[in-house]
């Protein structure tokens, strides 16, 4: 694919986004052409998968290993993620952080946003 670029520098409007909902920039810009493509009718619900094993996420170089397309290995299972709040997300009065560790929760992970409300100091 080619590579995308913007007019009107939008680029730190997009990492500031991406910093907000607590997200690498390449991770926001597949979110909103997902989003985009769901719109228009087209099925984007891919499954992200983390490799477990031992009952924890197994990690390489400090960040966990995490997938699309999960594929046989023989370090362990690959268990869907499923991302929850904190508590009720309302975009008009609350901030969502970056996510808390990974967790294993039966056969499946979970990725916690901590949700605050708007103020100063999380701006």
């Amino acid at each position: 694919m080619a590579n995308i670029t913007f007019r009107y520098g939008r680029e730190d409007l997009l990492k500031a986004l991406a910093d907000r909902r607590g997200v690498n920039l390449s991770t926001l810009m597949r979110s909103l052409a997902d989003a985009a493509l769901a719109s228009e009718g087209f099925a984007v619900a891919d499954t992200q998968y983390a490799l477990v094993a031992d009952g924890a996420v197994v990690i390489h170089n400090e960040v966990p290993i995490l997938s699309y397309r999960p594929f046989p290995d023989d370090r362990g299972e690959w268990f869907p993620v499923e991302n929850e709040d904190t508590e009720p997300f309302n975009a008009a009065q609350h901030w969502r952080l970056k996510p808390l560790p990974l967790r294993v929760d039966g056969e499946r992970v979970i990725r916690t946003y901590p949700v605050v409300p708007k103020s100063m100091e999380h701006a």
